[in-house]
């Protein structure tokens, strides 16, 4: 059984229109850099965003907001809106701001 990592990973090595796939580069506080890419297959989206020298895969979740991704785990969040991001691990109370303040650098 594919997990929605694995499925996300699948989908980064297969071919992809361009409109289906896209890359971001973000900057942090504390000068921290994360790179996101934005996978749209059909009606499904995912990210796989890396930072501090891991890669993870996201899918995205109801939002009030902006774009709301959880991880497969359901401990980090991956949150955008517009050119801003920001990245929580946690759950529930125990919530900790990973990277706040991330702005998308220009492409």
């Amino acid at each position: 059984m594919l997990t929605r990592f694995t499925l996300a990973l699948c989908l980064l090595a297969a071919p992809a229109a361009a409109e289906e796939m896209q890359s971001q580069t973000y900057r942090c506080e504390r000068g921290a850099l994360v790179q996101a890419t934005y996978l749209n297959p059909g009606d499904r989206s995912f990210a796989v965003v890396s930072f501090e020298g891991r890669q993870m895969g996201f899918e995205i979740a109801t939002s009030a907001s902006g774009a709301r991704y959880l991880s497969a785990d359901g401990m980090f969040v991956w949150w955008t809106k517009g050119d801003t991001a920001l990245l929580i691990h946690g759950e529930g109370d125990q919530e900790v701001m990973v990277y706040a303040e991330c702005a998308a650098l220009p492409g």
